[in-house]
């Protein structure tokens, strides 16, 4: 299992005003935030699937939706302050690549997501992506049963919370991998694709 360590930006967004908190204290903080690792949830992915929202009577290419859910280990131990990632406001934007990361992304959002302090813990992110936005082959492939990997990456912002005083701010790069995995639509779902692809 890879384990990618986040570069972070966090000493430009300290705030000047630090109440309690030593300057010292709280560049310490901003520097532990440095040691957050995320890495690969076991399995990386699952749940992956095919879904038409409503009747296939009629249906439309741009409704079919590839859905699945990656698992991400998410190591916050060396760190007391919480990193929050995104709001309900504005959900995280990163990036999907399907099949090998030569390909054109796929921008996507998951869910807003904290890390508290001192905890280690798995944060599912689940994925839902039209399947018109996968180039042909590719999609055929997929709609086929065939295992391919996929990628998800990008650039998050975060802001470092100790309760409700804000500690720092930045930004992290995350990178994450499965292997080869299979996606099984349904006979109904497959044979309705092949026929648009």
């Amino acid at each position: 299992m890879r384990i990618h360590q986040f570069a972070l930006s966090l000493f430009a967004g300290l705030p000047l005003v630090l109440g309690a908190c030593s300057l010292a204290d709280t560049a310490k903080e901003a520097a532990n935030a440095a040691s957050v690792e995320f890495s690969e949830g076991s399995p990386a992915v699952d749940g992956q699937n095919i879904e038409y929202p409503g009747s296939l009577l009629s249906p439309s290419l741009e409704k079919f939706k590839l859905v699945m859910v990656f698992h991400v280990k998410a190591d916050n131990s060396k760190n007391s302050g919480k990193a929050s990632f995104g709001s309900d406001k504005i959900k995280p934007i990163l990036n999907l690549f399907i099949n090998s990361r030569s390909n054109h992304p796929i921008t996507t959002t998951i869910p807003a997501f904290s890390v508290d302090g001192g905890a280690v813990t798995t944060l599912d992110f689940p994925i839902e992506v039209p399947v018109s936005s996968i180039d042909g082959p590719t999609a055929r492939r997929i709609v086929n049963g065939e295992a391919i990997p996929y990628f998800l990456a990008g650039t998050l912002d975060f802001e470092l919370l100790d309760g409700s005083i804000l500690k720092g701010t930045g930004s992290s790069k995350l990178d994450l991998a499965s292997g080869e995995i299979s996606t099984r639509p349904s006979t109904t779902v497959k044979e309705i694709l092949l026929k648009m692809l």
